[in-house]
């Protein structure tokens, strides 16, 4: 009886929240998300409240890796390559904060789930943030690949030390110095890590109405 109360109290929660405005609105295409050659953007700037965006990115997490899972066996069953999917999402410390991941259990899970399963299924799952230090070592374990820019805390850095495995010391103790552009790139496809320089994207973003 308590788990129902404790349900309905997260159901009237949302409620409370106003988001659900629209009663004719159309479900998200996620299919269509996933064409080949298209590139989504998920804005959520303009809303003040972490729990609605936690809300929002676990129900597109969860429909994408569902679509994707649809399109996998497809491909396998017609005989051709499945097209890769990779979900990017930025300031990811804003979600899945130490503070915030023992309170939203259900998105954690479902980004566990996407971690774990998701490379068998094309499907991969990017995290950028310029605050590492906040993410629990729950996801720290979850990535096999990392790209790390320059870090000036050496407290973040001891602490990214015990969480990466196979950076040797002359390399992390690069990392404070790294100048703009160089990143050590640390991939589970390379027999080591490398200190790489980065070129600047060709395209430039321009802010228009």
């Amino acid at each position: 009886m308590s788990s129902w109360r404790a349900l309905l109290g997260k159901v009237s929660r949302i409620n409370r929240l106003g988001i659900f405005d629209n009663r004719e609105a159309e479900p998200i295409n996620y299919s269509s998300l996933l064409s080949p050659g298209t590139v989504t953007i998920v804005d959520l700037s303009d809303t003040d409240s972490p729990f609605v965006n936690n809300l929002v990115i676990t129900d597109i997490l969860r429909g994408v890796q569902k679509a994707q899972d649809d399109a996998y066996n497809a491909a396998v069953e017609a005989g051709i390559q499945p097209t890769p999917v990779v979900v990017i999402i930025e300031e990811a410390h804003e979600f899945l904060s130490v503070q915030r991941i023992d309170k939203m259990p259900n998105l954690y899970q479902q980004v566990a789930r996407i971690a774990k399963r998701g490379r068998k299924r094309w499907l991969g799952l990017a995290f950028v943030t310029q605050l590492p230090q906040h993410l629990p070592d729950e996801v720290l374990g979850l990535l096999n690949n990392y790209i790390i820019h320059k870090i000036g805390d050496s407290n973040v850095i001891t602490r990214l030390r015990r969480s990466i495995g196979g950076i040797d010391e002359a390399l992390w103790s690069r990392i404070p110095r790294l100048a703009p552009g160089q990143a050590v790139v640390s991939l589970a496809s390379l027999s080591r890590p490398l200190l790489t320089a980065i070129d600047p994207a060709p395209c430039k973003l321009r802010m228009t109405e």
